[in-house]
């Protein structure tokens, strides 16, 4: 691929996430002949809601993380597999670690977040979270480790009770059979505290079914290699507890991913302050969009979802600007929330439904896999689903 023979400079879009595959999309449907380059340090987008379902063999890697090389030959846009190290916002170039300089039109942020291990000393050293798919192949030889052998007795600990501690511990004590117990710890009084409250319901009855211990109005103070402290957060009480653990699983907070051309970019929060239209007042030409932004005018939850109906939306603003026409601004429209509780089972709240159950569970498979980027992606993955005779016939015994 000669970067150097395309008819026009190309728009560019860093980080094939949610959102920068939203944009990508939404970009090439309105498609006025430029040339559109999506840079990523990875060679797979991972679908993150269906990794639970990766981890218990309910889906295949094909359908949670496809490789960007086929979506970027179904779809027609450029990939590169490469780490950008600087983006010159004067002269519109993005710059890459194998020193490719691409000369941009208009460029797209969506670099996402990741686990942060910050909070205490030495905690990257003990610690795995759930963002990626290095995280989902030491989690999954663990739980493969846990049912082969006698010598795992200690509970395992989850930091942080909102939808990934919650939907991880499920389905982890699902896999593991209650061979050993898990804590669920979080400093705040209640699980989900962001959820819709049918959800958090529906995640409390299948907490109190599981061997799962929740230690609420409480923090993680200290780890080390086989034990970590407890601190209440109640003033009150100030109680204290150590535990010999076996694994501390972290999804009590996350960051923006590690890229130092985004440092000037970063407010003291450690987010990108953006307009209305998703860019900053200082570059028109560059757009942000997904987990790394913060709207001061009109916050929005960081999600999926969100993510990508920014991609979306600034796709629309890029085609405007281009054309000469007004820009649009972001609107966040909730589509509701859906939640896996273990091995087929979920909650969902939202598309005019309440529901739980394995019946909610395979709604909310079809749901994800009718959203994976690309139309052949799309329908072999939900044909997957629809022409399985135990889903089939699961569907038919529960509508009797």
């Amino acid at each position: 691929m000669d970067l150097n023979n395309l008819k026009s400079e190309p728009i560019v879009v860093v980080g094939g996430g949610f959102g920068g595959l939203a944009t990508v999309q939404a970009l090439l449907a309105k498609s006025d002949g430029t040339s559109v380059i999506l840079i990523d340090e990875g060679n797979r987008f991972v679908f993150k809601p269906l990794l639970y379902e990766l981890l218990s063999g309910e889906l295949q890697l094909w359908e949670v993380a496809p490789q960007y090389s086929d979506l970027a030959s179904e779809l027609g846009f450029i990939f590169l597999q490469e780490c950008v190290v600087e983006i010159d916002e004067e002269a519109k170039k993005v710059i890459t670690s194998s020193e490719i300089e691409i000369t941009y039109s208009q460029l797209v942020i969506s670099t996402g977040v990741t686990t942060n291990y910050s909070f205490l000393d030495n905690l990257q050293d003990y610690a795995c979270g759930f963002s990626n798919l290095n995280d989902f192949r030491i989690i999954k030889n663990l739980i493969i480790k846990i049912n082969n052998s006698s010598e795992y007795t200690n509970p395992i600990v989850i930091a942080g009770a909102g939808p990934t501690g919650v939907e991880l511990a499920c389905k982890i004590s699902d896999l593991i059979k209650d061979r050993v117990e898990i804590y669920l710890v979080d400093k705040g009084n209640k699980i989900l505290p962001n959820c819709k409250s049918f959800n958090r319901e529906k995640a409390i009855e299948s907490i109190g079914k599981r061997n799962i211990r929740v230690y609420l109005d409480y923090c993680i103070k200290s780890v080390g290699k086989t034990f970590l402290e407890l601190y209440s957060t109640d003033n009150e009480t100030k109680n204290f507890i150590k535990i010999d653990y076996s694994t501390l699983l972290w999804t009590a907070g996350l960051k923006p991913s590690k890229s130092k051309f985004l440092d000037h970019f970063l407010n003291e929060n450690q987010k990108i302050k953006v307009n209305e239209f998703m860019q900053m007042d200082e570059y028109k030409n560059i757009f942000f969009v997904g987990d790394i932004t913060f709207c001061e005018n009109a916050p929005f939850p960081s999600s999926a979802q969100v993510a990508m109906q920014q991609g979306s939306l600034v796709a629309k603003n890029i085609i405007s600007l281009r054309n000469g026409n007004e820009l649009q601004p972001f609107k966040f429209e909730d589509l509701g929330e859906m939640l896996s509780l273990g091995i087929g089972n979920a909650s969902i709240t939202g598309y005019g439904i309440t529901l739980a159950g394995s019946l909610a569970f395979e709604i909310r498979r079809f749901a994800y896999l009718m959203r994976m980027p690309g139309f052949l992606l799309s329908f072999k993955s939900s044909g997957s689903w629809l022409f399985s005779k135990k889903i089939i016939n699961r569907l038919f015994s529960q509508s009797a």
